[in-house]
């Protein structure tokens, strides 16, 4: 992951505290068990973490007290029956913005401070030039703070999402040759110095897999694989709700478990490329969101294609990582996920009458802007959680 100076970039809305930290090491660890689970009251909080009661009770206090958490009005009772107010985030506590920067076109979402998702936008564009995409960054980043009233001093940070992969231990990014502008650059530099905030990069299959994990099927599932099905195919890993990006920041790679003289990519392009040969008309993989067909000549054929792919990638993910699931995502139409999912076959021995637990293979639930969405969890997920 590519990071800017998030120090020097904070707005005035938000005051670093001892060790030049927006939130200490306790305070991170109650923040992170409350925004991640549901009923958490003040005596689970200290059942859960271990931390002193002492500390949890004044931890909580300063942090209702700075707006970060809000009491609900749902009690539950601790294991001496006492009830006691259960704890979530103040979504106006922060907003963040997540940019996904595609082929021809350019995402935006804004995010508040539980998580959810305020407004979402995919604006088509001819010219992906740096310049020109800042401009027009500028002029969305207006239109949704000014939309939904947001101040700019309580946007926290901004996360990015674009193809490729990091090239080396600078986190530079080597982009798709159709982002070649952006490649072998520091892309959080440049954004951040344009809009003033600290500013995330991952590539575009760990954000929609990050995601899909505070916005989607991670409130279900802690650990899952997902299968980034777009122009390419990749993916991203989720433990404990946390990111997996490894040593350089390209954990997921799953295209590479796919050499292309034996296998298929599952990928869309090429899903177009069959659409267009059966006279089904398709000017980008991304109208495949708003105009997709079941009944379309083609699509029995794709399946047909890249099935054995999809069965090799979710076996080898289920064999190293015994994940809880294994999810179908990216600009994949979640109706032609829902058909392939069935035929998906994940190998394992059977022995004595049983094989060793498999996960579940499940339809990604973010289905707009997924990489915009997991970009904007990026300042939550690195200064709160």
């Amino acid at each position: 992951m590519l990071s800017s100076d998030s120090d020097s970039l904070l707005r005035a809305g938000f005051e670093l505290g001892k060790g030049q930290k927006l939130f200490q090491d306790a305070e991170r660890e109650i923040l992170r068990l409350v925004f991640w689970t549901d009923n958490v009251t003040q005596s689970r909080i200290v059942d859960v973490t271990g931390i002193p009661q002492q500390t949890v009770s004044r931890s909580v206090k300063s942090l209702i007290e700075r707006g970060v958490l809000q009491q609900s009005e749902r009690t539950s009772a601790n294991a001496r029956g006492k009830p006691g107010f259960e704890l979530e985030p103040n979504p106006s506590f922060a907003f963040t913005l997540g940019v996904s920067i595609l082929f021809d076109a350019l995402s935006l979402v804004l995010m508040d401070f539980k998580g959810q998702v305020i407004t979402s936008l995919l604006q088509p564009m001819s010219n992906m030039k740096i310049p020109h995409v800042l401009d027009k960054l500028d002029e969305l980043v207006k239109q949704v703070t000014d939309q939904h009233d947001i101040s700019q001093d309580k946007i926290l940070g901004m996360g990015v999402g674009i193809s490729g992969f990091f090239s080396s231990s600078d986190g530079k990014m080597n982009t798709h040759h159709m982002l070649e502008e952006w490649a072998e650059v520091d892309i959080a530099q440049i954004i951040s110095s344009r809009v003033s905030l600290p500013t995330w990069v991952v590539n575009d299959a760990s954000a929609a897999a990050a995601g899909e994990g505070i916005a989607g099927v991670g409130r279900t599932y802690k650990n899952f694989v997902y299968l980034f099905i777009s122009t390419g195919f990749g993916g991203g890993l989720i433990s404990n709700n946390e990111m997996l990006v490894g040593t350089f920041g390209n954990a997921g790679e799953l295209g590479d478990m796919l050499p292309q003289k034996h296998y298929v990519h599952p990928n869309l392009e090429l899903l177009k490329r069959i659409l267009i040969n059966n006279g089904v008309e398709i000017e980008s993989i991304y109208q495949l969101r708003t105009k997709f067909d079941m009944n379309w000549p083609g699509i029995d054929e794709w399946i047909f294609k890249v099935q054995d792919s999809l069965d090799l990638v979710a076996t080898s993910c289920s064999a190293l990582l015994d994940t809880q699931a294994i999810v179908i995502g990216g600009h994949i139409p979640t109706a032609l996920a829902e058909k392939i999912i069935p035929r998906i076959e994940v190998h394992a021995q059977f022995r004595r009458g049983a094989h060793r637990p498999l996960p579940e293979i499940v339809a990604a639930q973010v289905d707009k802007n997924p990489v915009a969405v997991g970009a904007a969890s990026l300042p939550i997920r690195e200064l709160c959680l």
